[in-house]
């Protein structure tokens, strides 16, 4: 089974799909784009309202 996460189902408009095989890799990649890419800080990604948002959004494929 595998995991994604896309920004746009997050009200982003970015084309970006985090995979990965377990929820934890896939977690880590889409961790490192919304740094990368979208500024985010350690801080925020940390913030529990903001992880379990993001956790709602994720899909299992």
């Amino acid at each position: 089974m595998a995991y994604t996460l896309a920004c746009r189902d997050s009200g982003v408009d970015c084309p970006y799909v985090a995979r990965g095989e377990t929820f934890e890799e896939m977690w880590k990649n889409a961790s490192k784009h919304v740094k990368e890419v979208h500024g985010y800080t350690d801080k925020q990604l940390n913030d529990p309202k903001l992880k379990e948002k993001m956790k709602s959004l994720v899909k299992k494929t």
